[in-house]
């Protein structure tokens, strides 16, 4: 009887060290946890379809990292496909897509603007620096005629 005891506690002493803080105790939350629940909320599936053009966002957010995938793949244009990492701050996304368009691997900045129920794109000049596409001034980007990505 006393073996069994000492299996439950034991077992019930590894469960509840492997809880995350926020499942043990929400009361103590920081507001960097906060920060993170609201760009939790942010992650997620965004799509733009129209006129025979499909854009497609998945949104992953761990800690300060911001990742997923995008794919672009608009009428009478090649298909872009591919990853990206970056940070959201402010409900801006920033971040460097890894895509493939006909074979060959390209890195440009993206930038979208994500409340959690869509991600607009944002756009800006762009140069060419060490191999990527860059903008030349991220403090200038304009989301007022980017694509509207809706949340799924």
């Amino acid at each position: 009887m006393r073996r069994i005891f000492f299996y439950v506690g034991a077992i019930a002493l590894l469960y509840a060290c492997g809880q995350s803080p926020r499942q043990q105790d929400d009361s103590t939350s920081t507001t960097a946890e906060a920060d993170r629940t609201v760009d939790g909320d942010l992650a997620g599936s965004y799509t733009y379809e129209k006129n025979g053009d499909t854009v497609a966002l998945h949104l992953t957010i761990h800690d300060d990292k911001a990742m997923g995938h995008l794919t672009y793949a608009l009428k009478e244009k090649d298909l872009n496909t591919g990853s990206f990492e970056g940070r959201v701050t402010d409900g801006i996304l920033r971040a460097d897509y890894t895509y493939l368009s006909e074979g060959q691997s390209s890195i440009r900045q993206v930038a979208f603007k994500v409340d959690g129920k869509t991600a607009v794109e944002g756009y800006a000049d762009m140069e060419e620096k060490n191999g990527k596409f860059v903008f030349k001034d991220s403090t200038k980007l304009d989301f007022g005629e980017g694509l509207v990505l809706t949340k799924k």
